[in-house]
């Protein structure tokens, strides 16, 4: 009976970290599906129709990705950009994030070419 239930917690805990790193995928996926839906919008009908659609995640939670994001290197990046000491990897998924968080606040470059070149 000990192992049965050894065993059931031990795959309890693996199911709820499991769960919990998805969950941040699912944030940050939603927040980059969102500022490409706005964008899309935005070049098809203009920037009066992409403001009026519903975004699946508000700005708060992006910005709180963006910080998870910085906080693996606050140690490194004291007084400096946190993205000129972060891996390549976590760069990229960085600055992709960022881009997101201006589409979805209707502003930043990919906005308003898409808004201006339409």
């Amino acid at each position: 009976m000990k192992k049965l239930t050894l065993k059931a917690l031990f795959i309890s805990a693996i199911a709820v970290t499991s769960m919990s790193s998805q969950a941040t995928v699912n944030t940050y996926q939603l927040c980059l599906e969102d500022a490409s839906h706005v964008i899309n919008i935005a070049v098809k009908e203009g920037s009066d129709a992409a403001q009026a659609i519903e975004q699946k995640v508000d700005v708060a939670a992006c910005m709180a990705e963006l910080s998870k994001i910085e906080a693996k290197y606050a140690d490194q990046s004291v007084g400096l950009n946190p993205s000129s000491v972060m891996t390549p990897a976590d760069r990229a998924k960085w600055a992709a994030l960022f881009d997101a968080v201006d589409a979805k606040q209707y502003k930043g470059v990919r906005y308003l070419q898409a808004v201006y070149y339409r």
